[in-house]
């Protein structure tokens, strides 16, 4: 496991240890699933607000995603494959057809704004909002409520994508640069897409971002 927390940067406790919900965007457990969920089960509160959770294999041969795929989980499994680990991916946005949406927005955004914004995208580029698989974002913007307002309201799956994600992605560098990411809106729809073409470059709405991608 100490492999594992050097990979990330990340943390190395103690089965026993008292864990800080609050402290931490991802927790690893290598332990079967079961334990895991009998864990965690009365801690858990929703997926925006509660960290993204991966279990390991006792072999460490398998990364599994097994609470918030979009919210980060994913995303570490498959840099585990670093280690010579195999992800297994359970959620469909990553392989199903379909559009993904990629939005970046200001701190002082409404979730109407939001959703106008994304709403004018799909209009611009005539499609449907049913032919949406997913809404995506930076994990810096997990638990504004704004945002989780928006993608309720339009009944979409939310996406986060980390900051060591994005800078790795090959994406252009747009004023984001200004808060530590190379790109959001296009990046994040991009990290979703199944064919990985840009169909919208950023565009502004507003004071919102949006990037489509298939």
């Amino acid at each position: 496991m100490k492999k594992v927390a050097d990979l990330l940067k990340a943390d190395l406790l103690l089965w026993n240890d008292e864990i800080d919900f609050g402290k931490y965007d991802v927790l690893i457990f290598r332990a079967p699933a079961g334990v895991v969920v009998r864990k965690l089960c009365g801690k858990l509160k929703s997926k925006f607000e509660d960290p993204a959770i991966v279990v390991l294999d006792p072999s460490l041969s398998y990364a599994i995603p097994l609470l918030g795929g979009h919210e980060g989980a994913n995303e570490i499994a498959k840099r585990l494959e670093l280690l010579g680990m195999k992800a297994v991916i359970t959620t469909s946005a990553e392989f199903e057809e379909g559009y993904s949406i990629g939005v970046g927005f200001r701190k002082n955004s409404s979730s109407q704004e939001i959703v106008e914004a994304i709403n004018e995208a799909i209009n611009l580029l005539k499609i449907s909002l049913k032919d949406v698989k997913i809404v995506a974002t930076a994990m810096i913007k997990k638990k504004d409520s704004e945002f989780r307002k928006a993608v309720e309201y339009l009944g979409l799956p939310a996406g986060f994508v980390s900051e060591e994600t994005i800078n790795s992605m090959n994406v252009r560098e747009t004023s984001a640069v200004k808060i530590g990411l190379k790109n959001v809106a296009e990046a994040c729809a991009l990290y979703y897409s199944k064919n990985k073409e840009l169909i919208l470059p950023k565009k502004v709405f507003g004071g919102v971002t949006i990037a489509v991608a298939r």
